[in-house]
């Protein structure tokens, strides 16, 4: 359980992906992302769908137009009072006022102040540097304050302050909370309750809470939510309510329900007046339409709280700190994965594209529902992840094709002195050093761990068997290659152990592909050598090759898929197989797919006596390349070996009985076959007699055969 944790643990993606995760949170501390965070915010609520217009809010503008009829910049107490008069008279529901009145602009400023304080239905403003309207109680009216963040963008909304003592501004509550309140209070009865939560300061109105913003909320990082904050979640881009103009109002042009039991909010929308604010909609545009003026952001802080109280809208939610590492750490996952898996440039640009479609896309349709979570950080976390798996595979890779290819160096030299010895031994005809038959007895331990059920195969090398692995959980089954050294010289021995553990290094490495059998072990014991490898379940090719029997061209080209698929990992390792045959291609059970078994050089070195000479097994006959028959093998050997089983399950003859031309030296082999052009040309080409003529990588064979 803890070597399985372990190898957990050590993995690429997931160590990768866990730096990487690291990393950012601690970038993010430093603010360094909050600003892509918010523009990616910004972005998403202008595609996000507009609401239709709040039919219980309505705004009057103060307009440039206004200005040019009235011939001053700003109403006078007595417009003021004539305007709020006529309000009053069309039985608004409730009026926020958002015109300074802290001196007078006369005329009419007494009759202005007494309608100010003897009405119940209008809210005056005030702010942290300006004073409410003398002789009103701070709990009538409104502070004006929108909380802008450092990009001046306002995207949120204080609802409650605790004003310090010697604040000209002496209210708790805001222009539009107070407006809000006073409305539900009237039409649903609804009266606010504050408290103290584990989860912090809430607003409770009706069945609906708020929360008070968390300093950390989606892409903000340590934010100043003093007081009572929460997300502004705007409702529409344009018209968030019925529009009309200060001077329609005065002069009657007006329609009296639209203001019967509305919220009227009045307030300056003229440019000059320069009460416009940004906006998440102002973001990435070189004009002002994403910009609002003050009264039109107030009207949509009203419209989202009476849209969560009466309409039960969303309101905005984030994942808790530790929900949005979980979040950024999943998908540095995905991207580490991506990096791991996909080895073809076109392939991982496409699934590194196609997972940034999917976090981006994911994140929008979450902000959809009203949910803020952290998009850029995890953007830079899938990239990163995906560029280090990458960048550490290609260096690691690079590390094991060095390894292989000092071993395949050593191997070779080992080999020929293993001959040279063989050659020695043969010449003074020594018996004594000849090696003793000693197969294992059924149920016998090897290595004090591997019980042998059945033997799976022999030959000049020794033999494979079938074991149970006793010291691992439910004794799963394994194959046990038992390589038998040629001679029990002591220097003969010794030269063979360097050859045996340099062939199980080279297999350990190629048993990283997922169709090639895991080395799982080697060991020596009683000077014969073992390998323990992943036992493959299923048949071998030969099982399908049945002499007589053709096979369909597409079945063909799929097995040469397969095969291929598996020799370019092999070949990119600078490994040649030496032994591509029916017998050695596995049909393996669970997917149908081929699995490449039984390599190995070490069989090499195993005498055989032909004609009263001794030679080097090299090879199986029919299948090996003429090259390899002298000892000279390549790697395009092995595609040699590939093209003759393709062409006997196309004739359905033994690879050892189709002929070559003589003057050619082309096999002759098409008219007893039932095959394309394009595919016999392929064949040909892969086993022609010169390996210079041949294809050079399994590589190329690929892409011909792409474009059958």
């Amino acid at each position: 359980m803890f070597a399985g944790a372990k190898k957990i643990f050590t993995q690429p993606v997931i160590v990768t992906s866990v730096l990487v995760t690291l990393f950012l949170v601690g970038v993010q501390r430093l603010r360094l992302l909050e600003y892509f965070e918010l523009k990616v915010f910004d972005q998403m609520m202008q595609r996000r769908a507009d609401l239709p217009p709040d039919p219980r809010l309505l705004i009057v503008g103060f307009t440039e137009e206004d200005i040019q009829q009235l011939k001053h910049g700003t109403p006078t107490d007595e417009e003021l009072d004539r305007l709020l008069g006529k309000l009053e008279s069309n039985q608004a529901s409730v009026i926020a006022l958002d015109f300074f009145r802290d001196v007078p602009i006369n005329p009419g400023h007494t009759k202005l102040i007494n309608r100010l304080q003897t009405s119940d239905k209008i809210v005056p403003i005030c702010s942290t540097t300006t004073p409410p309207p003398p002789g009103l109680d701070a709990n009538n009216v409104g502070f004006a304050d929108l909380p802008e963040d450092p990009d001046a963008v306002i995207r949120r909304a204080l609802l409650f302050v605790s004003p310090d003592s010697k604040a000209p501004c002496q209210s708790q509550q805001s222009l539009a909370v107070l407006a809000a309140l006073k409305y539900l209070t009237d039409t649903a009865k609804i009266q606010p309750e504050i408290s103290q939560t584990d989860e912090g300061l809430q607003l409770k109105l009706g069945k609906t809470l708020f929360h008070r913003l968390p300093q950390d909320a989606g892409g903000y990082v340590a934010a100043d939510n003093g007081g009572f904050q929460i997300l502004l979640n705007y409702r529409a881009f344009h018209d968030i309510a019925r529009t009309v103009s200060f001077t329609e109002v005065l002069n009657n042009k007006v329609n009296p329900d639209w203001v019967e039991g509305k919220i009227v909010l009045i307030g300056a929308t003229a440019p000059s007046k320069q009460d416009i604010r940004n906006t998440p909609y102002a973001t990435g545009r070189q004009d002002n339409t994403g910009k609002m003026p003050g009264i039109v952001i107030h009207a949509h802080i009203v419209s989202e709280i009476l849209s969560a109280v009466i309409d039960q809208r969303r309101i905005f939610w984030y994942f808790p700190e530790w929900g949005e590492v979980i979040w950024l750490w999943g998908w540095t996952i995905v991207g580490a994965l991506i990096g791991w898996k996909i080895k073809h440039p076109m392939l991982l640009g496409l699934s590194g594209g196609g997972a940034l479609v999917g976090l981006i896309g994911g994140g929008f349709v979450i902000f959809t529902q009203a949910g803020w979570v952290p998009i850029a950080q995890p953007v830079l976390g899938l990239i990163a992840a995906a560029g280090s798996v990458v960048v550490y595979t290609a260096y690691y890779e690079k590390l094991q094709r060095d390894k292989i290819a000092h071993q395949i160096q050593e191997q070779e030299k080992t080999i020929d002195l293993l001959k040279s010895l063989l050659r020695e031994g043969s010449n003074t005809g020594n018996e004594a050093n000849s090696p003793v038959d000693s197969q294992p007895q059924r149920d016998q331990l090897l290595n004090h761990r591997y019980k042998v059920t059945s033997v799976l195969g022999s030959g000049g090398f020794g033999y494979t068997y079938l074991a149970d692995d006793t010291k691992r959980p439910g004794s799963p089954k394994c194959v046990v290659k038992h390589l038998q050294p040629a001679q029990k010289d002591p220097r003969f021995l010794e030269i063979a152990r360097r050859l045996f553990k340099a062939e199980a290094e080279i297999l350990e490495i190629l048993g990283q592909h997922k169709r090639i059998p895991q080395l799982l072990a080697y060991f020596e014991e009683n000077q014969q050598f073992y390998l323990v490898q992943e036992y493959v379940k299923g048949h071998c090719l030969q099982d399908e090759l049945v002499i007589g029997k053709r096979f369909e061209e597409a079945e063909v080209i799929k097995i040469l898929r397969d095969v291929l698929k598996v020799l370019v990992f092999v070949h990119d390792h600078n490994v040649i197989h030496r032994d591509i045959k029916p017998s050695n291609l596995m049909r393996r059970e669970t997917d149908d797919r081929i699995v490449l078994i039984d390599f190995g050089a070490v069989k090499q070195i195993q005498p055989q006596q032909e004609e009263e000479s001794l030679t080097v097994a090299v090879g199986t006959l029919g299948y090996a390349a003429p090259e390899q028959l002298m000892g000279q093998p390549r790697l395009n050997s092995d595609i040699h070996a590939l093209g003759m089983i393709g062409i006997q399950a196309l004739t359905g003859k033994i690879a050892k009985e189709i002929e070559r031309d003589p003057q050619t030296t082309v096999l002759t082999w098409r008219d007893k076959a039932q095959v394309s052009d394009g595919l016999a040309a392929i064949l040909d080409r892969m086993t022609y007699f010169d390996y210079l003529r041949r294809y050079q990588t399994a590589k190329e064979v690929l892409e011909d055969l792409d474009k059958l």
